[in-house]
């Protein structure tokens, strides 16, 4: 439970600020806005609330609509999918082009996440939600739910705030670690809670971490006084300097974590000594003034930068990342939802960062542009592979490594969930009492615009004609084209379309060179519901090949990376 939660509640309650909360010499002596804006309250000398800085003061330059727009055509989309892939977002050929060709595309992006959320959307949410609960068990239970609950809920400000509390708990900042011993699978799901609901409340992100650092779970994870004072330290200050970590155990000499209930302790046995050294011009007594003082430092907004930083610019060198805090942090970022857009809509992230993908980032938005279709233990599944492929969701001391891993085993279990459980997965049955899940077979492709059907293809006897030829290579370009573009952010080259409708033309097999699959006809069937059914099979045939791209695994920079 968070103790400082009591305390933020009566400022709700009560309806009015209240000052003189510290217990330390340095202790706030009144309320002050503190950076968060008109009206902010403050505590133990941290803003409580917070409003995210308008992209005109960002200290690290925004992608805008004029620079989107002066991309050469293929540039735009493949910025658009990293955008929106970043975001674990994605969406079908025909919404895609929309908003690219629109002119507003990253304006209109914003505006798509910053959408008001009806109550009444939440609730139904968590109530789907609930039926994945019932799918699985165990640590990959919990993740699963968390997956299916980004995968199903529209893009709005409560998508954006359960995004970045899902990112966060991945990395070194708010890892719940439930690789360790004295963690358990519900303090992952409190970590990612409270996040959620400090973000919903517009807290800054000095009080989140501040209301954290206080917590069972951070405790749990790190255990003594001298581990949780010097990782504290080292995480949310970069302060490495080892002659620091008696000083902050001594101001935490009467926390612990008692290890018959793994449940934090905080005794009566305080130091009551005034402890100098710590932290320049300041001195703290106890463990409140230890965590109070933390965040009010001024390397705290740089280090949790940093820790960010490296994420999303994995392939940076040092220069250029340190480059990119200072810009940031010379805007003074007041939340963490504020920190993260900054970083993924700017130009040197869409523009000039190179990094693999993140699980989550190749899987959620490919699964949402073909409009998969998820069962109860789908979701399970999935998380499962996650620790094989070592991204676990929430699990690691540290949080998952800045760089997506690539040997041998984790990238062929990042390939195999891929292409295995969403690209080669369709389904026909879409009603949840079916176990089946996957793309909707018969629907994926669908229909097909007029002009690419002729009326003399098939004679009176439903013989085909050289015309059906020509316009069954059109198709088949036509419908690899639309799963190319929303998926791997181009379309298919000359070389991929020829040898994607070789595999169709029946004039192009020879079963001892070149074993195709000429029976699958993209239209000429009399029963249209077949013709769909083949689409569907010629689309799996497509989604096998980009399951293979480069494209669907790394993003890649459109103006070379930094270096």
């Amino acid at each position: 439970m968070r103790a400082m939660r009591i305390a933020t509640l009566c400022l709700t309650v009560m309806g009015f600020m209240l000052t003189g909360c510290g217990s330390g010499s340095d202790a706030s002596s009144g309320a002050s806005p503190s950076g968060g804006g008109e009206g902010s309250v403050s505590l133990y000398g941290i803003p409580v609330t917070a409003r995210e800085l308008p992209p005109s003061k960002y200290g690290l330059k925004p992608l805008t609509d004029a620079r989107f727009n002066a991309l050469e055509p293929q540039e735009r989309y493949r910025v658009a999918v990293k955008l929106y892939a970043t975001l674990f977002y994605g969406t079908d050929y025909d919404r895609l082009t929309e908003a690219v060709e629109s002119g507003r595309f990253v304006s209109r992006t914003r505006e798509l996440f910053e959408r008001p959320v009806d109550p009444s959307e939440l609730s139904d949410l968590e109530e789907r939600v609930g039926y994945y609960a019932r799918g699985g068990y165990g640590d990959a239970q919990m993740a699963g739910t968390m997956l299916a609950r980004l995968y199903h809920l529209a893009p709005g400000r409560a998508y954006i705030n359960r995004w970045a509390a899902y990112v966060l708990t991945q990395s070194i900042l708010f890892s719940p670690a439930y690789e360790l011993d004295t963690v358990y699978t519900v303090d992952a799901i409190d970590v990612y809670g409270d996040l959620v609901r400090d973000f919903d409340a517009g807290f800054s992100m000095q009080w989140t971490t501040f209301t954290h650092m206080m917590t069972d779970e951070n405790w749990r994870r790190f255990r003594s006084p001298e581990d949780n004072g010097r990782e504290m330290l080292e995480i949310y200050t970069m302060d490495f300097d080892d002659s620091h970590v008696p000083l902050a155990a001594k101001a935490l000499q009467n926390w612990k974590l008692d290890r018959r209930s793994d449940t934090l302790v905080v005794g009566l046995d305080e130091n009551r000594e005034p402890i100098t050294g710590l932290f320049p011009g300041k001195s703290v007594v106890n463990g409140t003034d230890f965590y109070s003082a933390l965040v009010l430092q001024p390397t705290f907004v740089p280090a949790v930068t940093r820790r960010l930083v490296d994420i999303y610019f994995p392939e940076f060198g040092e220069a250029k990342k340190e480059d990119i805090v200072r810009r940031i942090a010379s805007s003074a970022p007041r939340t963490y939802t504020g920190l993260l857009k900054q970083i993924v809509f700017s130009e040197a992230y869409l523009l000039e960062s190179s990094k693999t993908r993140s699980f989550e980032e190749s899987f959620l938005p490919i699964a949402k542009s073909i409009h998969w279709l998820p069962k109860k233990n789908s979701f399970y599944y999935v998380a499962r592979n996650l620790d094989r492929m070592h991204q676990a969701t929430m699990r690691y001391k540290l949080g998952r490594k800045t760089q997506v891993p690539l040997d041998s085993q984790s990238f062929a279990w990042f390939h195999k969930t891929i292409r295995e459980r969403l690209m080669l997965n369709y389904e026909t049955n879409a009603s949840l009492e079916s176990g089946d899940d996957g793309w909707p077979l018969y629907d994926l492709v669908g229909e097909i615009p007029s002009e690419l059907i002729s009326p003399d293809e098939l004679d009176d006897r439903h013989r085909r004609q050289e015309s059906w030829y020509v316009n069954e290579r059109r198709r088949s370009d036509y419908i690899a084209g639309r799963l190319f573009l929303p998926i791997a952010g181009r379309l298919p080259n000359s070389e991929e379309k020829r040898a994607i409708a070789d595999l169709i033309d029946d004039e192009k097999y020879d079963a001892d060179t070149f074993d195709n699959l000429r029976w699958i006809d993209l239209y000429g069937d009399r029963k249209p519901e077949n013709d769909r059914k083949e689409r569907g099979y010629f689309a799996q045939m497509v989604l096998n090949y980009i399951s293979r791209l480069e494209e669907i695994y790394r993003f890649e920079a459109v103006n070379g990376k930094g270096e």
